[in-house]
């Protein structure tokens, strides 16, 4: 008849092995390496293990007092006895006092001074107020359809679009050839605005093929676009009149204004220019709702004559 272990002392035994085996390594890896390990916890976690030498209260700071004391007459020897006695007795209230002498009276000269006021115009901008500068229309809608009038291209007045009472605008339209005739010119301009005469864009779409109508109708929009260019006084775009002379694909953007000029993919001679202001940026849509005399409550004052 056999008996079996205990098994509670065995797990009680092995338990114990471990926790000693477990001690014997944990201390080895703190103090090896002089003790690199446990100044590393130290430091972690503050616990203050090797600062008790530091702690200790510092020697008594007897040389301060001794200037002071050796310019007295010889009659008062006792008294610096006792008062260096009483330093050696209790170094922190002789420190005090030294420390009280040494700490210079404040003057009213060394007071700072006011800060001068300074101007911000010189500044950096901030980016949440930045504005920027936008263009506008140096012509009326009135002024511009009466001068293409007298330029040769009937457009009309400046009178209501079908589109809807708060759009205005002229414009003219010519053909030379007959509908469907791939060889057929055609010359088309509108200008729209406001009610008020202020612009908004301007289109043209001319069709250009190599016949004595094609070239007739292509002097018609050259001279359309100089007029246009120098009615707009934007004197920069006029840059793309030798693009355009060259019927080559050109886009001008310049302080929220745009001209664009490009061919037609499904007629290699048929064209379009856009005139007009494009603003995207939020700087210099913000500048355009300032100057919107739409939104102004008071109106501006007439024009000297």
């Amino acid at each position: 008849m056999s008996v079996a272990p205990p098994r509670k002392k065995s797990r009680a035994v092995f338990w114990i092995a471990t926790i000693v085996i477990g001690s014997i390594i944990l201390v080895t890896a703190l103090l090896a390496n002089d003790m690199r390990n446990l100044r590393a916890l130290d430091l972690r976690y503050h616990l203050d293990l090797f600062n008790g030498s530091a702690q200790q209260p510092a020697p008594p700071a007897v040389t301060a007092a001794a200037p002071q004391t050796a310019t007295q007459p010889s009659t008062s020897k006792p008294a610096e006895v006792a008062v260096e006695k009483n330093a050696t007795a209790n170094p922190a209230t002789t420190a005090a006092p030294a420390q009280k002498q040494a700490a210079p009276a404040k003057s009213p000269t060394t007071a700072k001074p006011a800060p001068a006021r300074r101007s911000h115009i010189f500044d950096p901008p901030v980016d949440a107020l930045r504005g920027a500068f936008v263009r506008s229309w140096r012509i009326t809608g009135q002024a511009l359809c009466a001068d293409l009038a007298k330029s040769g291209l009937p457009v009309g007045e400046w009178k209501q679009s079908a589109v809807g009472a708060e759009t205005f605008e002229c414009s003219y339209q010519i053909q030379k050839g007959g509908n469907g005739d791939p060889r057929a010119a055609s010359f088309f301009i509108i200008v729209r605005g406001a009610p008020g005469g202020e612009l908004d864009n301007i289109r043209i779409k001319v069709i250009m093929p190599d016949n004595a109508d094609g070239r007739a109708i292509g002097a018609t929009f050259i001279d359309a676009v100089v007029l246009l260019l120098t009615e707009t006084r934007w004197l920069d775009f006029q840059t793309a009149l030798d693009a355009i002379g060259k019927l080559q694909d050109v886009t001008l953007e310049a302080f929220g204004a745009k001209l664009s000029f490009f061919r037609e993919f499904r007629n290699d001679r048929s064209f379009n220019l856009q005139l007009g202001l494009q603003r995207k940026a939020p700087e210099q849509i913000r500048t355009a709702i300032v100057f919107d005399k739409a939104r102004w409550t008071l109106r501006s004052p007439p024009p000297a004559r």
